[in-house]
């Protein structure tokens, strides 16, 4: 808006020029003037203004992690195509220089206008494949995916109470590691069971088939 008032700007000269309106298009500034009138217009640009929200320091091995674990990663945003790959690529969820293609990053509006069939072929309708699907999210619109996924996480910091009541796990530090750590922790719990389980079954199947043989043979049970 403060753009579209200038006239000229300060290059790294220092020498006042006026502005294009290709220039104009291409950034995010703020601008004065140099006499005392109320007037909107004939604004001197002084300065543009980079934006940018960073990723959380070790996102990116956080999610090669869970990448060799064999967990998918997907994101969605309300952000702009380009933003959404740049991000994506900043984080790790994308390669630097990976030629994406429409099935991989698509807008909501065409998402939409799919049909069940394209649908079951763009994200192969994960939950009904039988996959595990686990969704994070922070705002009272992401309500309806967090309680309708397998697992759903809110942020306990930056999460509305609706995001909250809607997960089954509340990450109280917001940081996508906290989800590795719970991966790798409930990996291990998972794998003691199967341990455990199978040294049970080891040990009772052997227990009946001696005490079956010894009474077979002998009529006398060796274990009571």
């Amino acid at each position: 808006m403060v753009l579209a008032m200038c006239s000229n700007y300060y290059p790294k000269s220092g020498i006042k020029k006026p502005i294009n309106h290709e220039e104009k298009t291409q950034c995010i500034d703020f601008a004065h003037k140099e006499d005392d009138t109320l007037s909107e217009e004939g604004l001197t640009l002084l300065g543009i203004i980079g934006i940018k929200d960073p990723c959380r320091p070790g996102a990116k091995l956080e999610i090669d992690a869970c990448r060799s674990a064999g967990v998918e990663i997907k994101m969605i945003t309300e952000d702009n195509v380009f933003t959404t790959k740049a991000i994506a690529t900043e984080c790790g969820i994308l390669k630097p220089g990976q030629q994406v293609s429409k099935e991989e990053v698509i807008e909501g509006e065409q998402f939409r206008n799919f049909t069940n069939d394209e649908r079951m072929e763009m994200v192969q309708c994960l939950k009904k494949k039988g996959h595990a699907v686990a969704v994070t999210g922070d705002g009272t619109n992401d309500a309806p995916a967090l309680k309708e996924a397998d697992i759903g996480l809110s942020m306990g910091i930056q999460g509305t109470e609706v995001a909250k009541e809607s997960s089954d796990i509340v990450i109280l530090a917001d940081d996508f590691g906290s989800v590795v750590t719970m991966l790798r922790w409930g990996r291990c719990v998972y794998n003691n069971i199967q341990k455990f389980i199978q040294f049970q079954l080891t040990v009772n199947v052997a227990a009946l088939v001696i005490n079956f043989v010894a009474a077979v043979s002998a009529g006398d049970v060796p274990i009571r």
